[in-house]
């Protein structure tokens, strides 16, 4: 088998138990880390690949080194200040006084999605607002999910922050190694205790039985575009069903084409928002 064939069969282990597509990035990505693991294994990449194939321990191995991304806190700004000022307003509406609104950051990657989704909440709340709020984060990297859990941050996560942001909801810290001083911004106990995070392969059907019309709001950013078309369209009809009646699903500006109005779920006036009907 040449390599070729051999990268092929991975993408297609990748496909069935992840979802993955064969974008462009991802490839790029999996050939690249196939190369570094079998350098470091001291075997040919050809065999490795076929390894990695056909062990789901190492497919989760592989995944741990590709799936990364760019990811900050408020990461695009027109729809957070939409969530601050339209919908998450309205939803506390929709709740009785000492309610709790369900928020979840399905492909939470290293943590700053969910905690921004917890400052957004604390900012948009008023004296008036009794409600509270808990924050679900999943991701399928155990890496990544250790990260969030410290909630411990360099200066390009929080680059997008004003000074009254950075001081209301981080603790600065420094500390002086070998290099250049390093300095963190820690996010405060009070945003940290609303947010739990929870390793979930999104692809696993069992994990959607129990999350069926739970949320208030869930988003989904950058996932969509990375599925083959089946594995998609089904995470978009898995979405819809664990929102409840009256949720919002908010994706990615790039992947509003993916997802097509029905009798359940809608778009709004809202940039990459869509609202579950009944």
């Amino acid at each position: 088998m040449e390599l070729a064939a051999a990268l092929k069969k991975l993408e297609e282990a990748l496909a069935e138990h992840y979802g993955w597509s064969a974008h462009p990035y991802l490839r790029e990505m999996v050939n690249a880390a196939v190369a570094i693991k079998a350098k470091r294994l001291g075997i040919a990449p050809i065999e490795y690949s076929q390894i990695a194939a056909g062990s789901q321990s190492e497919l989760l191995a592989l995944v741990e080194e590709t799936a990364t991304s760019d990811s900050y806190f408020f990461r695009e700004p027109e729809q957070f200040d939409c969530l601050r000022e339209r919908v998450l307003p309205e939803l506390m509406l929709g709740h009785p006084p000492g309610g709790k609104l369900r928020l979840w950051s399905a492909a939470c990657s290293t943590g700053e999605e969910a905690y921004s989704l917890a400052i957004a909440f604390h900012q948009a709340k008023t004296e008036e607002s009794k409600q509270e709020v808990e924050v679900f984060a999943t991701d399928v990297r155990n890496r990544a999910l250790l990260e969030a859990s410290q909630a411990r941050y360099r200066l390009a996560s929080v680059r997008e922050l004003d000074e009254q942001t950075l001081e209301r909801y981080f603790e600065q810290t420094s500390r002086t190694t070998v290099m250049p001083l390093d300095k963190f911004y820690t996010v405060v106990p009070d945003i940290r205790r609303v947010v739990t995070f929870r390793r979930v392969n999104l692809l696993d059907r069992l994990f959607w039985k129990g999350v069926a019309g739970r949320f208030d709001l869930i988003v989904c950013a950058n996932q969509l575009l990375y599925l083959h078309g089946t594995a998609a369209r089904q995470m978009i009809v898995n979405l819809t069903n664990s929102l409840r009646e009256g949720g919002y699903l908010m994706v990615a500006p790039s992947e509003i084409n993916l997802i097509n109005s029905s009798r359940l779920i809608q778009g709004v006036d809202s940039p990459s928002f869509f609202r579950r009907l009944i």
